[in-house]
This record gives structure tokens, sequence and C-alpha cells, in this order.
């Protein structure tokens, strides 16, 4: 999606909509697989060397179950305001730098930000043990680990040293 200021009236705010594609881009596979749909309503307003875009985003994410691993659809509506400007000194803004302002970046980084860290299937419940694995909690395994003798060392168990006091 794409916002052209020169054809922006100034201080008339002007709505764009438009599906964003987001097939080509790589993503963690163990987070976020895709984002199979994207729709973005943006109001811009242009005041002469700020430009606001309120975006209303409408965004489908197939992200990964943290305990089973599983698909999970996640459907996201955000509401959000970008800022943009024309001044490299403006630290509080957006700058680009031309008429033309390529938004999906932005839109991809606010849809990345909406996504839980953690996303959790409903019903899904971590696994408590299996086949060659058991879950435990961090104190066992530190208990586990402070009593845990090192096998390589068996062997000096079995060595007999002559006494001193033979020589």
């Amino acid at each position: 999606m794409k916002i052209n200021r020169a054809i922006l009236t100034n201080g008339i705010p002007q709505t764009i909509s438009d599906a964003i594609d987001f097939s080509s881009i790589q993503f963690d596979p163990t987070h976020i697989k895709s984002i199979p749909v994207c729709n973005v309503t943006a109001v811009a307003t242009d005041y002469e060397q700020i430009l606001r875009v309120e975006a209303s985003i409408e965004a489908k994410v197939i992200g990964v179950c943290s305990y089973s691993l599983e698909e999970v659809e996640i459907d996201l509506n955000i509401k959000d305001e970008l800022i943009f400007t024309d001044d490299e000194e403006d630290e509080d803004n957006y700058y680009e730098k031309g008429n033309l302002i390529d938004l999906d970046p932005y839109i991809l980084g606010i849809i990345l930000a909406n996504v839980p860290v953690r996303i959790i299937k409903k019903g899904a419940k971590l696994p408590q043990n299996g086949k060659d694995y058991r879950v435990i909690s961090e104190d066992e395994y530190v208990e586990e680990q402070a009593n845990k003798k090192d096998p390589r060392f068996d062997i000096l168990d079995s060595v007999e040293f002559p006494d001193d006091d033979e020589n």
C-alpha cells in the first residue's frame, strides 16, 4: 500500500483501502508461519511537513502453538496511527524522503507487535512425559544436578594406591 503525498490536499483526509500481500515474507517458522489475509483502511491527512495516517488493520496470522507445535489461526483487528515527516531532524516521527510512502513495512511491524510472543492453542496442555523425555520443574532440575555423580570418576573408586608407609 503506497500513499502519494503529491495528490493529497492539505488538511483534507483521504481514505485508502487495500489488501496487502505478505506471502513473499519469510517468517520464523517456530512462531509465525504466514499472514494469508491483511486488509488495511488508511485515512491519510497531509499537513505540509507532517503526514498523519490512521490505519485500521484486519489480518489473519497463522502462528505455531508453543505447547503442541500445531498451527493456530489468530484474527487481529488493530487501529494504529503513523506519523511521517520529511524533516530528518524530527526524532518523534518516521522520516520518509519524497512523496511516495510505502506503508507495507510499517503495517507488518504493527501486526508483528500485536502477535503474542507465546501462542497457545485453545485446549492445548503442556506435555508431561513421553518417550525419552520427562518434564520437571526448575527446582527439581537444580536438585538433581546437585546430587548427580559424574560416572567418569567411578573407575577411580576401584584403584588401589600403595601405602606411603611401605616405602
